[in-house]
């Protein structure tokens, strides 16, 4: 078997290419003073679901905060899913693992600063339609029926920016066939049709995630098949679970209105980005703003971390 330290190393390099310094300080500061100790005592070929329960569980009531512990948790999955594919490691189920964490302080509507880290933590380690999904409605506050919709040619990763122009709609399906439900695609009208900005950490995120040349690809499934929202509806729920707290799809929305509120955007940006004509004041229906103009507003909340 491979030294478990040289695995973490591996690991850490590749990470050093994808995340900023800071965050990649963070990781390697997790490995040094918990993971390779953890590591030293139970090998990565020997672990389980229970020793790593046990392993998380022990910090906790040591003093570490819960968010800590969800943070050493995904890195330690990303680990072992790194040992798994690269030397043939075991595969280890961590939704299985069930820890008994102090509780998280809710929000009815947000999230709260660490449950936005936590969750963004898990895009960095995740690439994948799920994280890309929590990501754009997070920080472009696009509706899940919208990301649902997404082709890849509506993303313009030159010109940071998303064309928003359908949203995915159900209907009852009438035809005598197995399904009772319908899919589709309907055309928006102002002020859901809009263009929307991209931060430049998230231009970059998607071109790790963005594969194939051919743009009529839906962009979550990368198939010629419409995502179907409520699958993601679900797995957002089950990761919220898994993190725990609570995660919707329209309460990361609110989290990007907020956090543009709390950032002093401009309001007529905020109505733009989110496709309203109004929180507490109206906008004119025939307002627009130049990219540029929405780029400088919406680079104020770009995650520091």
């Amino acid at each position: 078997m491979i030294d478990d330290n040289l695995i973490c190393q591996q690991w850490l390099r590749i990470k050093e290419k994808e995340v900023k310094s800071l965050t990649y300080d963070k990781y390697e500061t997790i490995i040094n003073k918990y993971l390779l100790p953890f590591l030293k005592e139970n090998p990565m070929s020997t672990l389980t679901p229970i020793k790593i329960a046990e392993f998380l569980n022990l910090q906790n009531n040591a003093g570490l905060s819960a968010y800590m512990v969800n943070l050493i948790k995904l890195i330690l999955n990303s680990i072992c899913d790194y040992a798994h594919n690269e030397y043939n490691y075991r595969s280890i189920d961590f939704n299985k693992i069930r820890l008994d964490l102090d509780k998280e302080v809710k929000s009815s509507e947000n999230l709260t600063k660490e449950q936005e880290d936590i969750l963004y933590q898990y895009c960095l380690l995740h690439i994948d339609s799920l994280s890309v999904s929590i990501l754009l409605a997070l920080y472009t506050g696009l509706r899940s029926s919208e990301i649902c919709a997404l082709k890849i040619k509506d993303v313009h990763l030159d010109e940071g920016y998303i064309d928003v122009s359908k949203k995915v709609q159900r209907n009852v399906n009438r035809q005598n066939t197995d399904s009772k439900t319908l899919f589709h695609t309907v055309e928006l009208s102002w002020p859901e049709k809009r263009q929307v900005v991209l931060q430049p950490f998230l231009i970059d995120y998607l071109k790790g995630y963005i594969e194939y040349d051919y743009d009529e690809l839906y962009l979550l499934s990368r198939t010629f098949k419409l995502p179907v929202k409520r699958t993601y509806q679900n797995k957002i729920k089950q990761l919220g679970q898994e993190l725990g707290f609570e995660i919707s799809y329209g309460k990361l929305r609110n989290t990007c209105k907020d956090n543009c509120i709390k950032n002093n955007v401009s309001i007529n940006t905020i109505l733009n980005m989110l496709g309203i004509s109004k929180i507490e004041i109206n906008i004119d229906d025939v307002y627009n703003e130049e990219i540029d103009y929405k780029r400088q507003q919406m680079i104020k909340i770009q995650p520091e971390i």
